[in-house]
């Protein structure tokens, strides 16, 4: 099991434009372009009843594409993920793991009752700086920056901390970000 903290803020035009070109210089990682699809699962109806039944926050399907690569292959992972924000950062509890053949899964949730009820599309630009990955990207056409760290065995706060003077480095406003879900961020917009 990981820990996973991390940020995500929204992004202007002007913004994503500018965070493209740092991310493309020293201290960053050569940055690769992925697609991402996700496919949420869950055996309820609302987001009250998952809650109630302590299914996990997010049972999930990605599939991935590195699309540097000239034949871009694909790559699937299951996912189970327990939530909790606090002063608007997500620290999570994540278990992942790769799975051959997405479809196999897929048919396993429908004769266990589960059926999908989110789907999410993510262009992104991912790239590392120390501890911190950095994701710079269009998820459903809204432009955001998802930074996280997973390795820090630091203590919560100091990675919390860590993070705000990051996002302050970068030249955005951390007071800016968004602690929902990208469900609800998503259909906010629709």
């Amino acid at each position: 099991m990981n820990r996973e903290i991390e940020i995500k803020i929204p992004l202007t035009q002007s913004e994503y434009e500018l965070l493209f070109s740092k991310i493309h210089e020293p201290p960053f990682t050569k940055p690769e372009h992925l697609y991402k699809s996700d496919t949420y699962f869950s055996r309820y109806k609302t987001r009250q009843e998952r809650d109630a039944s302590n299914e996990p926050r997010v049972i999930r399907i990605r599939t991935e594409q590195n699309l540097d690569q000239s034949e871009p292959s694909k790559k699937s992972y299951f996912c189970l993920k327990r939530k909790t924000i606090e002063n608007g950062i997500e620290f999570n509890s994540e278990n992942e793991t790769f799975i051959e053949d997405e479809k196999v899964l897929e048919q396993f949730f429908e004769v266990a009752g589960y059926t999908k009820y989110f789907q999410k599309n993510k262009d992104a630009f991912s790239t590392y700086n120390g501890d911190f990955h950095l994701e710079l990207e269009k998820v459903n056409g809204m432009c955001y920056v998802e930074i996280e760290v997973t390795t820090s065995t630091l203590p919560a706060e100091t990675v919390r901390q860590n993070l705000e003077s990051f996002v302050k480095d970068l030249g955005l406003d951390s007071s800016k970000r968004d602690s929902r879900s990208w469900m609800e961020i998503i259909q906010s917009q629709g």
